[in-house]
């Protein structure tokens, strides 16, 4: 295994640091590493199919980033026996929100935009950096209870995690009395159960491969972004028909059910969703259950949307998949509000829209998971005054 002396000078699409090799012309990718660190890499690897990179890990450290810090958290590592769900914890917090922001400038620029002409301003930092996560899912197969080690199918044993608000720990902290467990043991052919549990959830009965609906992961984080809707769909005006695609169980139609707009449709695949979601009688809502990946769904919905003035949509980290038959059933739409928590399907998406006659008129970065490469993305974006004549 062949060892090489390099620096790390910026980090990749999915957060790892990037180094070139001095001999060779390759640049390879390093986990648990931080722009300006220094060192001793050792090539992993082979080449990617490009034959521009591969993957080296850190063996010596000889000078540290100045971003760089202590992690807090002590069963943080980078091998197959460490857990690496905070891997951005290494570096102190604003440089973590500036690599945000330029992980989503690069996105945007790979397909096409000018970053210099986008205007993004700071990311919205998270008020906890510790102790804020409401939901988790951690792995067991009877013997071992954590988090799966990255790029591996090694269980690594969580005694705490600090990330967890203080109702999620205390149910990590009762899940490991069950231990050892016969019962969770997993099936032939699989390596481990899933146990999903959140704050507002009962940690027993214990369900196994039982996946809660979705929901946002950082409660402060949620309601900034719940007011930033409101704020944004108070500027509108008079509403005439709203549709929300992905839906959920009504995290964000509860902020549209409140502008007085007479006519919301909300559309989600989850049936358990839109159970939960009708339930909650939201004024001017109609809920209904749709496959928004049928590649024919836009054709399908073509009657029911035709008079929307307003789209908001918060997809999955997959976008919109299809856009085919999208801007014919959307005719009447004067803005799209969209919602993205993968600046690489939000970039490819909204160059589909841009392309269409429609422009960003904002565009707000925030941090839902501190020491985390992800970001969310919140824009809007008006229809160009020509295109819509047209």
């Amino acid at each position: 295994m062949s060892s090489f002396q390099g620096k790390i000078t910026h980090l990749s699409q999915k957060g790892l640091g990037v180094v070139h090799h001095p001999e060779n012309g390759l640049s390879y990718f390093v986990a648990g590493t931080w722009p300006g660190d220094i060192g001793e890499f050792a090539i992993t690897d082979r080449p990617l199919n490009n034959k521009k990179y591969g993957y080296a890990r850190l063996i010596r450290l000889t000078q540290p980033s100045p971003q760089r810090k202590t992690p807090e958290c002590r069963f943080l590592g980078f091998s197959g026996n460490d857990c690496s769900g905070c891997p951005w914890m290494i570096a102190d917090y604003n440089s973590q929100l500036d690599q945000k922001r330029n992980r989503f400038l690069y996105a945007m620029h790979r397909t096409g935009f000018d970053p210099d002409r986008l205007k993004v301003g700071p990311v919205q930092p998270s008020p906890g950096l510790l102790g804020y996560r409401n939901r988790f899912q951690v792995k067991t197969d009877g013997e071992k209870l954590g988090f799966v080690a990255e790029g591996s199918h090694h269980i690594v044993p969580i005694e705490d995690c600090l990330v967890l608000n203080d109702t999620c720990r205390q149910q990590l902290h009762t899940l490991r009395r069950h231990l050892p467990n016969p019962e969770w043991t997993p099936a032939p052919g699989h390596d481990w159960n899933f146990i999903d549990l959140d704050d507002q959830s009962p940690v027993e009965p214990v369900s196994l491969n039982c996946r809660q609906p979705f929901r946002q992961g950082n409660d402060a984080q949620n309601q900034w972004m719940k007011a930033w809707l409101k704020h944004t769909l108070g500027q509108h005006g008079n509403l005439r028909q709203i549709v929300e695609l992905f839906c959920g169980s009504g995290n964000f139609t509860e902020v549209i059910a409140h502008t007085g707009c007479p006519e919301i449709l909300a559309y989600e695949a989850d049936p358990r969703a839109i159970a939960v979601l009708q339930q909650k009688h939201f004024p001017g809502v109609t809920a209904r259950t749709a496959d928004l990946y049928h590649p024919f769904i836009w054709k399908t919905l073509r009657k029911r949307v035709k008079d929307a003035d307003t789209l908001i949509l918060d997809p999955p980290r997959s976008g919109l998949k299809t856009l085919q038959g999208f801007f014919e059933a959307f005719t009447s739409l004067e803005t799209i509000c969209y919602i993205s928590c993968d600046p690489a399907t939000f970039a490819h998406d909204t160059r589909a829209f841009c392309r269409q006659g429609w422009q960003f008129s904002n565009i707000q970065l925030v941090d839902l998971f501190p020491h985390t490469p992800h970001v969310e993305v919140m824009a809007v974006l008006r229809r160009e005054h020509k295109a819509r004549k047209t």
